[in-house]
């Protein structure tokens, strides 16, 4: 039988080397980290100012709070791609944009969605249990769910904040943890700076462990993609959840 040679067929990508190493160093990943919060505090700061100007009006405007999240998107992408792309010449598929095997990733990523929601099912019901009521995620609850507004939602958190996101926190931040490190430390440390940069006490377990399963799902696939569409699909439940909960008057927080 004669050999296949892999390398020719498109559709056979196989998972992250051992040594794949990326040009990017680690004080790279607490510089990008520090002017994404820095940039980030500028925003909220300009905003802060927008809303004193508008007489406190702007704060209420929840189609304006939700167009206000696409430049903290931007400001997001912008630091990794700073200290990767322009700063060492890197390419996207370095950052992890590449080619995968399409069957073996979306059937990875749906199987992580489900086990992620059964986690999250269980700590919401143990929560329960201890008589703790959980709230959703303050800045999902203050987002606009009606009208246009409902359809800019999607778009920030069904696409543009997954792509940002997974740029940052998996193709640069884990990547540049995992050349240094290896993959265990950096599966830890790369969620647990996903989960505590979403700033929220309450849901910290189950986004720690989104944030597990989509570094996983990056180092078996050897693509950003299917953790791209896991956090789409993750955020556009929550938005989904948020408008059934309003229609069927059932409090968010």
């Amino acid at each position: 039988m004669a050999k296949v040679d892999k390398s020719l067929n498109p559709t056979i990508i196989p998972a992250m080397p051992s040594d794949n190493a990326v040009p990017w160093k680690i004080r790279d990943l607490f510089f990008a980290l520090g002017a994404m919060l820095a940039g980030i505090l500028l925003l909220n700061g300009g905003i802060l100012l927008l809303n004193q100007i508008a007489g406190g009006n702007l704060r209420e405007n929840r189609d304006a709070l939700t167009l206000t999240l696409i430049p903290q998107q931007l400001i997001i992408f912008g630091a990794a791609y700073y200290f990767s792309i322009t700063r060492y010449r890197a390419t996207f598929a370095q950052l992890g944009v590449r080619a995968f095997n399409a069957p073996r990733g979306c059937g990875l990523s749906a199987a992580l969605l489900l086990a992620s929601y059964a986690f999250r099912f269980c700590y919401v019901a143990a929560a329960l249990a201890l008589g703790v009521r959980l709230g959703a995620q303050e800045i999902v609850s203050a987002l606009s769910i009606s009208g246009v507004g409902l359809c800019l939602t999607f778009i920030v958190a069904g696409v543009a904040a997954p792509i940002a996101e997974e740029i940052f926190f998996r193709g640069f931040f884990y990547g540049g943890l995992r050349s240094a490190f290896g993959i265990a430390p950096a599966l830890l440390a790369s969620a647990v700076v996903f989960t505590a940069l979403h700033f929220t006490l309450e849901l910290f377990l189950p986004i720690f462990v989104l944030g597990i399963f989509l570094a996983w799902l990056y180092e078996k696939t050897g693509s950003l993609i299917p953790g791209i569409l896991l956090h789409s699909a993750n955020n556009s439940i929550a938005v989904i959840a948020l408008v059934l909960a309003q229609a069927l008057g059932i409090p968010s927080g």
